[in-house]
């Protein structure tokens, strides 16, 4: 495709919300002469098209000028734009990362009402409709949002809408950006072992939501409640989780919160893997405030050190979160653990990696070793990438495997 990168912004634009479709994206390919544009409903492609290099820039820098982004920062950032197309309307979540390689991504969802006197924040019911889903329970409250179990009107499918709590956006101004993040984030992820995000909206007072694949499962922080897990079950919850995390690394998404009560258990037997709540999330060349020591992302019993000095954290920042998951599975306990958070947060800093031991028997040799790695205080002490982590649970499974104790470990 060529042509005028106004033009074909424009068109892209329009079509996305002709096809009622939920995102854009428009990123590099694996050749550095092209681009792929890609749209999508319902987390699957139904349009693609690729684009001259210079081109694709074109059309990113002119999604920027739409949105009036500061294309100057290495750092992403996002803004919400009206987009009609007939008596189509849209509002479209603009988000451009210009460092290193450019990468833009479009949300659409439908329009919200129009500014004015405030609305008061009134929760959905069982049995109302929002957009186009019916509620029918309140399956839970988290820090940020209100997760209720709907049924979408025309499929009939149910799904788990998640609408951001009214006290967050009255303490918060800017909340409603982040929450939508979130959708925009873990939309971009596309993953057995990674929660989908289906669809975003607004409810008639203004406040976001978002809709997700509904998962019926329990919690790793539930199981683990119980006690120390199996060798078995660890080394497959280490592999799924690792692998869940390196598609998001992929995709320069860091979770920054890898917590046992962030993971769901579904099925039975050996359980799949979901990695949920990307609401802390952030993109690899985003930067938080380092003069900020109070600017601290993730769980206190699982925050990696980095993170604790108000650092940017990076892929390296979910190892050390994973390993202190992984520790918490096979001793029954997190790595540091005290009543008094100052005293936690020092534990995190400075004190050494406690043995990691299980009650169900001795570790596979590398397991521990895994853990104990993930759990540096330096970053660079840690995996090169969560893709080398896995090459090294892979080798634990082909040891295992080879020597014919796997089936000796506990169940």
């Amino acid at each position: 495709m060529g042509g005028d990168p106004r033009r074909i912004t424009d068109v892209v634009l329009a079509a996305a919300v002709r096809a009622q479709a939920d995102a854009v994206f428009l990123d590099p390919s694996e050749r550095d002469d092209t681009y792929t544009l890609t749209l999508e409903r319902a987390s699957k492609p139904i349009a693609t098209q690729t684009l001259e290099a210079g081109l694709g820039a074109a059309v990113i820098a002119r999604l920027a000028f739409l949105a009036d982004l500061d294309f100057s920062t290495p750092a992403s950032t996002s803004a919400v734009v009206p987009v009609r197309a007939g008596n189509r309307e849209a509002e479209a979540v603009i988000t451009v990362r210009s460092g290193g390689q450019l990468r833009a991504d479009v949300m659409l969802m439908p329009r919200r009402r129009e500014r004015g006197t405030p609305l008061e924040h009134v929760d959905p019911e069982p049995g109302e409709t929002v957009g186009r889903y019916r509620v029918m329970e309140l399956l839970g409250k988290g820090g940020m949002g209100t997760v209720y179990k709907v049924e979408h009107l025309d499929l009939g499918r149910l799904y788990a809408l998640k609408v951001l709590r009214s006290r967050v956006l009255a303490r918060d101004a800017t909340a409603g950006q982040r929450f939508l993040k979130e959708a925009r984030t873990a939309a971009r992820i596309h993953h057995p072992n990674i929660v989908d995000v289906v669809d975003l909206g607004y409810l008639p007072d203004g406040r976001p939501y978002l809709v997700m694949e509904l998962l019926e499962g329990a919690s790793l922080a539930d199981r683990v409640e119980r006690g120390a897990l199996p060798v078995r079950d660890v080394l497959s919850i280490a592999r799924q989780l690792a692998t869940a995390l390196a598609a998001a690394h992929d995709r320069g998404v860091i979770h920054t919160d890898v917590t046992p009560s962030n993971v769901l258990l579904v099925g039975t037997g050996e359980p799949l893997v979901k990695l949920v709540d990307f609401g802390l999330a952030v993109l690899a060349d985003e930067r938080t405030d380092d003069d900020d020591p109070k600017f601290i992302l993730g769980t206190p019993a699982y925050v990696s050190p980095e993170q604790l000095r108000g650092r940017a954290p990076t892929d390296r920042s979910d190892q050390y979160g994973l390993g202190a998951v992984l520790f918490e599975l096979v001793t029954g306990r997190p790595p540091f653990d005290h009543r008094d958070l100052r005293t936690l947060c020092q534990m995190h800093l400075s004190s050494p990696v406690p043995p990691v031991e299980s009650p169900h028997g001795p570790l596979p040799t590398k397991l521990g070793e895994v853990i104990a790695t993930c759990l540096q205080k330096l970053p660079e002490a840690r995996f090169p990438s969560m893709r080398a982590l896995l090459d090294v649970l892979d080798e634990i499974e082909r040891i295992s495997d080879r020597r014919g104790w796997r089936r000796w470990l506990p169940t």
